[in-house]
């Protein structure tokens, strides 16, 4: 079918271009077959960008500097920097444009939020955000926008206030991968990861401890707990994969990267995280109660008070705290129970579904 569909991404943070992928798949399952998908920062600046990225990623380790880039470009919003930055691979979308012929650009990172391309009528091109945080960054806003693919009511209520109108809003969910809505056998995945199924499993997310160097300590503890069985994943953190691996904990399964991580989603009774959109629109998907490390100011922490607020997630600032929360929740089913149900309630099934869904509904308007 002919539309062209242009999806830009960043390399901050390793899920925006989960969202673009997810998305992609969604319009080529609809029969849109021309879907290109451009990382514009590294594209553009590949020097800059890899800088960047050194300094987003050691900013994890002093919250200070990182709320500052964060709250601080929140205050400049109206000032000209924030045009510097907006526009920030803006020559290399103007470029790509004109090869491409795109009918609709979709943003899933806020600082791509530019400004109106033309195309070769001189119309333009329209221009759509997916949010995929439980926060609207000003980042993201700009009148220029033709439509926004949002996480919640609250943020269509928060949007309305900063003069938003209703009709440029939906409410969609963050799109996230389809394997994480498929139904398993749970005795299967026990069986495939070679978990004891009278043990309760406890998720760790190690990418959250960048912030935390305290793993260690947690995995412990935890495995002190004859009840329980700890999974890390380590992602491609291989040194710190062999470090706990060196530990040799009876009850410790250390993993590395991992294609099906769903399948530990759904197997896992909770998991002890950093609260980044996409991390969290997964647990939703597969109920899996949080336990969220001390979240950076920023996103993150309103993306954490968010889901603390919803009964969703207990937020524990130390190792200390991360111990505890776990080991309370594991030996209380009620309570347990009562966070899936606050997860079933909050999530928003088949999102990339609904939003190419709208989107090709409103390009062929």
């Amino acid at each position: 079918m002919g539309f062209n569909i242009l999806i830009t991404t960043a390399p901050f943070g390793n899920g925006h271009k989960m969202v673009a992928t997810a998305l992609k798949n969604a319009f080529i399952n609809k029969g849109y077959n021309n879907v290109f998908v451009v990382d514009l920062f590294t594209e553009a600046h590949p020097t800059i960008t890899e800088t960047i990225k050194k300094a987003y990623i050691k900013s994890y380790d002093f919250g200070e500097a990182y709320s500052m880039l964060y709250y601080g470009s929140e205050k400049l919003t109206d000032k000209r920097i924030i045009e510097i930055y907006r526009n920030f691979g803006y020559k290399k979308l103007r470029d790509i444009a004109k090869s491409f012929k795109p009918d609709v650009i979709i943003n899933t990172f806020p600082i791509l939020a530019s400004l109106k391309i033309k195309n070769e009528s001189g119309e333009n091109i329209p221009v759509f955000n997916i949010v995929t945080d439980f926060y609207v960054h000003k980042l993201w806003l700009s009148k220029e926008i033709d439509k926004f693919y949002i996480a919640t009511e609250e943020l269509q209520e928060e949007l309305k206030k900063l003069n938003i109108p209703v009709e440029k809003t939906v409410v969609s969910g963050i799109p996230i991968r389809e394997a994480f809505e498929e139904v398993e056998s749970i005795s299967m995945l026990y069986k495939k990861y070679r978990f004891k199924r009278n043990k309760k499993i406890v998720l760790i997310n190690s990418g959250a401890f960048g912030v935390f160097k305290n793993i260690k300590k947690v995995c412990i503890e935890l495995c002190k707990y004859k009840s329980i069985q700890v999974a890390v994943v380590c992602g491609n953190n291989t040194l710190q994969k062999s470090k706990l691996e060196s530990l040799k904990l009876r009850n410790l399964k250390v993993f590395g990267f991992i294609e099906n991580i769903d399948d530990l989603y759904k197997i896992a009774c909770c998991m002890i995280t950093k609260s980044g959109g996409i991390t969290l629109s997964e647990a939703l998907a597969v109920q899996l109660p949080l336990i969220i490390i001390k979240p950076v100011p920023g996103q993150e922490k309103e993306n954490a008070l968010y889901f603390e607020k919803k009964g969703a997630a207990i937020i524990a600032n130390n190792s200390y705290q991360i111990i505890n929360s776990t080991i309370e929740l594991i030996n209380s089913p009620s309570i347990l129970n009562a966070m899936k149900n606050n997860m079933k309630k909050m999530y928003n099934k088949s999102s990339s579904f609904k939003i190419v869904e709208d989107v090709v509904e409103t390009i062929e308007k």
